[in-house]
Order: C-alpha cells, then sequence, then structure tokens
C-alpha cells in the first residue's frame, strides 16, 4: 500500500536532550542523529566531520564539536550524549553538512514503531517526509525579528524517501548498508520487525527528483509548526486535506485536536512522543507533496 508518513527523526528533548541547529538567516541546517543505545558498530559523534561551510560563521569541525560549542548552549546531558555513539538513521544521501559518509537511502525502524507501518501496509511507493525540530542559532538576528522568538524551536520537514524496495531479512540488505546502517546488521535483524526501506530511484516516475534526499534549506513552506502559536511547536499548521478523515494522520486522529485556521488550513495538537505519522498517498495528497517541492526548490 502507498502510504504518505511523517516521521520524526533526531535530536530531541529525551533522545540526545536537545535539538538540531540552524540558521536562521541562511536557512541552512545539520540534522543531529539520536544517541545510539544498542552496543555495536556505530559513527561517533567524533567521525562525523562537518563541511567547513555547514553553520557559517559557526567553527565546528564535527558532530562532537557543535553540539560542545559554547554559543550553542546545549544542556551537560547533550554534551555528554555527544561523547558517544550516533544512531545515523535515516541516510537519506550525502548531506551538504558531512564531509565523508554513506551516500545511499535507506531508513530503519524496528519494535513497536515498525508494527505500526506495517499494520498500515506500508510498501513500495510510499514516502517518507522526515521532520524534527530546530532550534534557530543564538544571536543571529536581531532580538525583535519574530524569527528569533522560537526559543523552544520548531518543527521543519527536513527530506524524504520514496520506498523502492522493503527488506525484511538479512540476506536482502547489501553489503554497503550492513556495514553503515545500524537497521542492517546481523544484530538488527534479531530484533522484532527489523525492517529496512530502501529508496526508489525518482520521487516520482518522471519527475527527475532522486527517491531520497534533503531539502537544501529550511525554508518557511517546510515548517510544521504554527507560527501563531510560537514556543508551542507541537501545535502545527497544516492544509485542510489533512483534516479529512481519509487522510488524517494516525495519532491525529481526535477531531477535538484540530481547529480550522482558514479555508486553505487547520491547526492540530501533535502528538508529543509520534514517530511514524500516517496518511494515505494518493493524487490528492501526491498534488500536495509536488507543490511543496515545488516551493522549496523555487
Amino acid at each position: 500500500m502507498e502510504n504518505l508518513i511523517f516521521s520524526r527523526k533526531g535530536f530531541d528533548s529525551s533522545a540526545g536532550h536537545g535539538y538540531s541547529p540552524y540558521d536562521p538567516e541562511t536557512r541552512k541546517y545539520v540534522v543531529l542523529p539520536i544517541p545510539e543505545t544498542e552496543k555495536r558498530e556505530a559513527f561517533g559523534y567524533r567521525d562525523m566531520m562537518l563541511s567547513s561551510d555547514a553553520l557559517p560563521g559557526l567553527n565546528a569541525s564535527s558532530m562532537y564539536e557543535l553540539i560542545q560549542h559554547p554559543d550553542l548552549r546545549y544542556s551537560s546531558r547533550a554534551k555528554k550524549a555527544s561523547e558517544g555513539k550516533a544512531h545515523y538513521d535515516p541516510v537519506l544521501g550525502k548531506p551538504e553538512w558531512l564531509d565523508a559518509g554513506p551516500d545511499f537511502g535507506v531508513f530503519g525502524q524496528s519494535g513497536a514503531a515498525a508494527g505500526h507501518l506495517h499494520g498500515h501496509e506500508t510498501g513500495k511507493g510510499s514516502l517518507f517526509l522526515f521532520f524534527s525540530r530546530f532550534k534557530p542559532l543564538p544571536a543571529r538576528l536581531h532580538k525583535l525579528d519574530p524569527e528569533a522568538g522560537w526559543t523552544e524551536g520548531v518543527y521543519f520537514l527536513y527530506g524524504w524517501l520514496r520506498v523502492g524496495d522493503v527488506w525484511t531479512l538479512p540476506e536482502q540488505v547489501p553489503e554497503e548498508v550492513r556495514r553503515f546502517h545500524p537497521h542492517g546488521t546481523a544484530e538488527a535483524f534479531r530484533k522484532k520487525n527489523n525492517t529496512l526501506y530502501a529508496a526508489a530511484a525518482e520521487l516520482f516516475p518522471g519527475s527527475g527528483i532522486p527517491g531520497s534526499g534533503y531539502f537544501p534549506r529550511l525554508k518557511p513552506e517546510l515548517q510544521l509548526s504554527s507560527s501563531l502559536h510560537k514556543n508551542r511547536p507541537g501545535i502545527w499548521r497544516l492544509p485542510a486535506l489533512f483534516y479529512e478523515e481519509a487522510y488524517r494522520p494516525t495519532y491525529l486522529q481526535k477531531e477535538e485536536n484540530w481547529l480550522q485556521a482558514s479555508k486553505s488550513d487547520y491547526y492540530v495538537q501533535s502528538s508529543a512522543r509520534g514517530q511514524e505519522y500516517i496518511s494515505k498517498l494518493d493524487s490528492q495528497s501526491r498534488d500536495w507533496v509536488e507543490q511543496l517541492f515545488r516551493s522549496a526548490y523555487s
């Protein structure tokens, strides 16, 4: 079945004890992967080397140095987490903020979250839109600039993966993925429901857009959090399409959590711990996705 899934990934208040940074002037950003909790080979935050212009004006050569940077004011718990290994997933190709690393498109899930995807028959043709909570770099804007007011962070869509293959057995997984993806190892397949979703060649046939990737900048069109509810980032503003019963995402089913904002939009209170918000991918939702990509790349 072809689903449209809003998938929350990256540093948060419990997994990492902080949020990923973005520059409100250039709209450039870095997604911080959550800490690895399993005892297995993984990238260390010290190993994840940043490109020289990942966040202009901020001197940090690795993700470890970024999290340790005094200007970003990460908590002691976040700094402690950065001393260990990273659960680098999803891999959506090589992001512009990293100097090196895997260059495939694969997302993995296991346990109850994978069971949720399986229960909704998420398969080939499904589209993941990944989002995370980002905080603006301090002191980049005037204190009266509205963009500087997101002191509690703001949710943005940052990447995508259109499913080309689904791997549920270790022998299906290519060698490169086994080596570099946390859900590709033999150990990972000992966990319940371990599944990898590999990217298709294109977003949509004939689109010319890769099947997975990172949006180049966090443009306003990619923002989920409602600007009128600043510093309550869990309140989103979504197109009215997603209020319709047929498209209302899982974890957002309760009608009382929705409020009409305009003819074309609704406010909705998102779930605090939801990971995979599953909707339907058909001609109507595809039209919205295509418009989203036109806006993101205009």
